[in-house]
Parts: C-alpha cells; structure tokens; sequence
C-alpha cells in the first residue's frame, strides 16, 4: 500500500493540476467582470477584489488562489489587452505598403482597441499608483515600437516605403501617435466616428512612410 507522504505527494499534484485547469475560466470571468464593472462607468481604481469577484459569481479565495494581491491581477490585465492588441498593431505594420490594405488594418485595430477600451482604461488607472503596472505597460509599447520598426526596415529593403527615414525613431513616434489619439479618442465613440477616426490614422501614417 502506498505510505501516507506519496497519498499526500498524489493528492497536491491533483490539487496543482486541478488549478491549472481552471485558471483560465476564472481569469476569462475575472477579466469580463472588470471590463463590464469599468464598461458601465465604474473606475478601476475604485473597484474593491470583493466587487470584482461578485461581478465575476467567484469566491474571494478563489481569487487569491490565483492571485496573491491585486497588482499581479493588474498585470494580467496588462498581458491580456497586449494579447488581444498585438495581432492587429503588427498587422498595420505589414499592410504599410498598400493604403487600401492599411485602411483596413487599421479599422480593426480601432474597432479592438473600441473593444477592449473599458480594460485599457482600467490599467492605464491602475498604472498611476502601481509601478510594476506602469513599467508592463511602458515595456509593451516599447516592444510594440521594435517591431514596428523591424516592420519599417524591411519595408525599405523592399523599396515599398521611403528609404530615408530613422525606423525606430519613425516606428515610435507612430506607435505613440496611435496611442494617445486612440486613448483619448474612442471612449464613447460610436462607428462613424471611429471610421473618421481611422481615416485620419491612415492618411497620417501614409504620408508619415510615402510622403
């Protein structure tokens, strides 16, 4: 018969796994919670773990179960509007060669950025008095800024933008252009004005690579 420290030994292991399973359903419930709590007015700042886990029909030890404190569940905040952006920032990037198809990009990084706005909102408070949050949001701008600028060079290797311009100086003040006016611009917008609103993205940044 297996002793009484390999039960115990089994019995974590199932526990562990047991967890693992379901981390990604309570951070999926957590992560809509904040945004719908944020999305009807609330801010971020405001929002007690004991709201958020009502909002999200979870205990508050399950909370603590996956996240010691509220600025680890900040920064998965961070990470998942990184995630949902970063597929259509690179996209932009790819399509600066042909205006119609970064027309289009940008339409969808807008509509996302629409999408994911109550969150963006919540980390950006949250970055005010959390300074590992401020530092993630700082660091993915900036690995948004090098890619774009990896984007750029091999644009100029290919001759499909101009050939004399700084890529990373370029790339960042594009990539923060983007981030300011979307910030400031989306909250309660509704379709029209997002579309004049990537309008105006698109003929700055063409003429920012072509001009």
């Amino acid at each position: 018969m297996p002793g009484r420290a390999t039960l115990q030994l089994v019995t974590e292991i199932s526990g562990s796994a047991s967890r693992d399973e379901r981390r990604p359903d309570v951070e999926r419930r957590l992560i809509a919670a904040v945004s719908d709590l944020c999305a009807d007015g609330a801010r971020f700042a405001d929002l007690s773990i004991s709201r958020i886990v009502r909002a999200a029909a979870i205990g508050r030890a399950t909370f603590y179960l996956y996240f010691p404190d509220r600025s680890a569940f900040s920064l998965r905040l961070v990470d998942h509007v990184r995630a949902e952006l970063a597929g259509s920032v690179a996209a932009v990037w790819r399509a600066a060669g042909d205006r119609g198809a970064l027309e289009a990009a940008l339409a969808d990084f807008v509509e996302i950025f629409a999408r994911e706005y109550p969150l963006i909102t919540a980390v950006m408070d949250a970055a005010v008095t959390d300074a590992q949050v401020a530092g993630r949001m700082e660091d993915n701008v900036q690995a948004f800024i090098a890619e774009s600028a990896r984007t750029i060079e091999l644009a100029q290797q290919r001759e499909t933008v101009r050939g004399d311009l700084p890529a990373v100086e370029t790339a960042s003040a594009l990539v923060w252009m983007v981030e300011r006016t979307c910030s400031r611009m989306i909250g309660g917008s509704d379709e029209q004005e997002r579309a004049r609103l990537t309008r105006a993205l698109t003929t700055i940044i063409w003429h920012s690579l072509h001009a």
